[in-house]
């Protein structure tokens, strides 16, 4: 009876040292569709059938751009000096390339967000934001804009570009940001304009 027993244990022992204990390698899994959204409209790949609308516009199901899908475009860069608000003349081009181009698009509206650097008090700087994006706004005025499509904000050093302590992070924050936008709201896009010391 003992033999039987034990040969009733050491028989499936030794099936169980033909079996493979290892666990196999992971295979990589691939979906099945294309999740991806490259061009920021909500809508992923697979169901996109416009898959160049414009960055962050509204599109409907099927990922196309609703209304005009004309991609408006137009940057400027003007440079101040360190705790300065004037314009030099020698961005006056700038100035008339952007009035040309509010000109040449008349559903655009122009929103001046100015900046600065976080070197002296707040209170300072909140004014001196707001001072150089309304001597943004009145060069573009006399450019031909209408004050009614131009928009100023001073968020003074609230609002960094670049954090630190050193002149290139300053200089890189005493901007003035115009975002462009369109009367009925749909595309947005932005433009920028630098102060750094001199």
């Amino acid at each position: 009876m003992k033999t039987w027993t034990l040969l009733a244990l050491i028989i499936p022992l030794t099936a169980c040292g033909n079996l493979n204990l290892t666990a196999e390698p992971e295979r990589e899994t691939r979906p099945a569709y294309d999740l991806s959204d490259p061009d920021w409209d909500g809508v992923i790949t697979a169901r996109d059938n416009c898959l160049d609308s414009p960055t962050r516009s509204s599109v409907d199901n099927d990922g196309c751009h609703l209304g005009d899908t004309q991609i408006l475009q137009h940057d400027l860069t003007i440079l101040f000096a360190h705790d300065r608000s004037l314009i030099t003349s020698e961005y006056q081009d700038e100035i008339n390339q952007m009035a040309a181009f509010m000109e040449d698009n008349p559903n655009l509206r122009l929103l001046l967000e100015g900046h600065a650097s976080q070197v002296g008090p707040r209170d300072y700087n909140v004014a001196l934001s707001k001072r150089r994006a309304e001597t943004v706004r009145q060069a573009l005025i006399q450019s031909g804009v209408s004050g009614e499509r131009l928009e100023i904000i001073g968020y003074g050093d609230t609002r960094p570009m670049l954090m630190g302590s050193d002149e290139q992070s300053h200089a890189a924050n005493r901007r003035v940001v115009g975002a462009l936008t369109s009367s009925r709201g749909a595309v947005r896009m932005r433009w920028d304009v630098y102060s750094v010391e001199r």
